[in-house]
């Protein structure tokens, strides 16, 4: 599915154009004059047409002639002309691939993309790379170019598009290319890593280690033990360690905690040694939520998180609709933009620490951190989430966290270069998890319980899947394993179809398992009513299951209350609450007007 592309010179990457007209003419000038320092402008087609006028010496942009691509030449009809431009840009693409270059962004116009087949393939070329439509102001009110766009996008051919600029100095237009170049350097991880993490592959506590770094803001690169340099850093930390982490600062960490990396990255780990208004437990969409809104509006807050910001949304590669990012945004950018928000607020956030229990008490709280610790606080939001079910199979559980995954880490994509990987699940994480792994892996198929995705998944994401060549296995489970030849990783799995009961060997490098939902809420009192299953029980529904006993107060609960006056639940620990990060954060946000009448009902006594 994928080529590799490990040996990429270690040249400037490329911004390749191939617009013609005004609106090529204006995209190349500002192209040019603020990026030709750090990348190539390469140009599909004649220069002097595309741009008004031959590029002047020693500039950046060359045309393609460089990479040993045909130029489009002029043509007796319009559909010709557009046929031998598509056919340039595939023969530019052709040419940069076999130099070993890097593209960073590609940016075309509706004749160049043709049927998009040119940049799908970039796609298998370059996973990282961003490809944009490139139109004329007032271009979204052509009937022609809009259904262009919206087919590209559909099929994941393009990641949106660009409006041309009036000026070479357009800061509307430049900040869409910037986003684009700083998407496509994250993904791509060209950026040095700070930390160096030395461990085997096989030990899943270095794949946690890289994980939570990264989703601190801190990609690391992983060394495996036998290496030279690892010698340089076991001889700084201890010999005998599993894992080292060496830290910018030229530290080297032996085995460490999550608190050490949180520690070592700059994040704090401290606790309040007074009586906060609100504690949010939990940092996922809905705990920051409620974070930002809590500090905004003056209260003292803090935020308890035991693993990275961002929960279980912070591991989505891309999440596509949620509202103002048409692009999509990362759950990982999302959730720091909201950390980054709350902390300007004035939250206070301890990093990688555990609610391990909590007591009711009058006129407020007293919640255990990691066991030994004590804070005090005047009122609870409770944000856990869900962590994804354990599959039933033991046969897997020597795998996990080296070749299976409950979750869908984006920063484990990248490992999976030419490996056969299978996806658990029919959700949109598991939609979006195998997008990302289709770029990476040399094949991806989804496993579901059922006949197909229609009830499960959101429409945009299984055409997206079905453009991306994802396979699909339905009525299927697993239900055992086995390893590989070599005995460290995982080889196949034995999925049963449930329609007939046979049973199929299917080999498999990774499992990335995406169903199911256990909600955090082991740790918590019986005076928080939950279901069976361990979902919070909030507002009306208090009194529905557990009457008067369960809620003795004069005032009926706040919509989002639980059973503990005063403690309140949003996001998926919540009973009956809707799987949607959108949902999530408009529970946190609206939560923190009930906090208020509750914090209202105590100083009145």
């Amino acid at each position: 599915m994928v080529e590799d592309n490990t040996d990429v010179a270690q040249t400037a990457p490329i911004i390749l154009v191939s617009a013609a007209g005004e609106a090529g003419r204006s995209a190349i000038a500002a192209l040019r004059t603020r990026y030709s320092a750090d990348y190539e402008l390469v140009v599909v087609g004649d220069p002097a047409d595309a741009s008004g006028a031959a590029p002047a010496a020693g500039q950046a942009e060359r045309p393609a002639e460089a990479l040993d691509a045909v130029v489009a030449g002029p043509a007796e009809a319009l559909d010709a002309v557009a046929a031998r431009r598509a056919a340039a840009l595939a023969e530019a693409l052709d040419a940069a691939a076999a130099a070993h270059r890097a593209i960073a962004l590609a940016l075309v116009d509706a004749a160049a993309a043709g049927d998009g087949g040119s940049l799908a393939g970039m796609r298998e070329r370059w996973p990282d790379a961003r490809r944009s439509l490139l139109i004329g102001w007032g271009g979204w009110a052509d009937a022609v170019t809009t259904r262009t766009l919206l087919e590209l996008a559909s099929q994941g051919r393009v990641d949106g598009y660009v409006v041309a600029p009036d000026s070479p100095h357009d800061e509307s237009f430049h900040a869409e290319i910037t986003g684009y170049l700083r998407e496509w350097a994250v993904a791509s991880a060209v950026h040095p890593a700070r930390f160096t993490v030395v461990g085997d592959d096989g030990d899943p506590r270095v794949h946690a280690v890289r994980a939570r770094l990264a989703r601190q803001g801190t990609p690391a690169r992983v060394i495996q033990s036998e290496q030279p340099e690892a010698e340089t850093l076991r001889t700084l930390g201890r010999p005998s360690a599993a894992v080292l982490v060496g830290t910018p600062s030229g530290d080297v960490l032996a085995d460490p905690t999550d608190a050490d990396l949180a520690r070592a990255a700059g994040l704090t780990t401290e606790l309040p040694d007074h009586e906060v208004e609100v504690t949010v437990v939990g940092a996922g969409p809905a705990g920051l939520a409620a974070a930002v809104y809590a500090a905004s509006e003056g209260l003292d807050t803090l935020v308890l998180e035991s693993g990275a910001v961002g929960g279980q949304a912070g591991s989505s590669s891309l999440i596509r609709n949620y509202l103002g990012f048409p692009r999509g945004v990362s759950g990982a950018d999302l959730a720091l933009r909201a950390y980054r928000q709350a902390w300007m607020f004035g939250a206070s956030v301890a990093h990688a620490r555990h609610a391990t229990g909590m007591r009711v008490g009058t006129g407020g709280f007293e919640l255990d951190v990691d066991g030994t610790d004590r804070v005090r606080t005047r009122s609870v939001v409770l944000a856990t989430g869900v962590s994804y079910r354990r599959l039933r199979v033991p046969a897997l559980r020597a795998f996990v966290g080296a070749s299976v995954f409950y979750g869908a880490s984006s920063v484990e994509a990248r490992a999976q270069r030419g490996r056969d990987v299978l996806v658990i699940g029919g959700g949109n994480s598991a939609g979006q998890a195998a997008l990302h792994l289709a770029r990476f892996a040399r094949s991806v198929a989804l496993v579901v319980r059922g006949p197909s995705l229609a009830e499960s998944m959101s429409q945009y994401l299984i055409d997206e899947l079905a453009d991306a060549g994802v396979g699909l296995r339905t009525n299927a489970r697993v239900v055992d394993a086995r390893p590989s030849a070599a005995g460290d990783r995982l080889g196949a799995v034995v999925l049963e179809h449930t329609d007939s009961g046979d049973r199929d060997e299917v080999p498999t490098d990774s499992l990335f398992v995406t169903i199911g939902a256990r909600p955090h809420t082991d740790w918590l009192p019986p005076e928080v009513l939950r279901d069976q299953w361990g979902s919070v029980i909030t507002g009306a529904e208090v009194l529905t299951e557990g009457g008067r006993r369960a809620w003795p107060h004069d005032r009926p609960p706040e919509p989002l209350e639980t059973s503990a006056a005063g403690c309140f639940a949003v996001g998926d620990v919540r009973r009956g609450s809707v799987k949607r990060v959108a949902a999530a954060v408009g529970e946190g946000s609206v939560v923190v007007s009930s906090v208020h009448r509750h914090l209202g009902e105590l100083q009145l006594g």
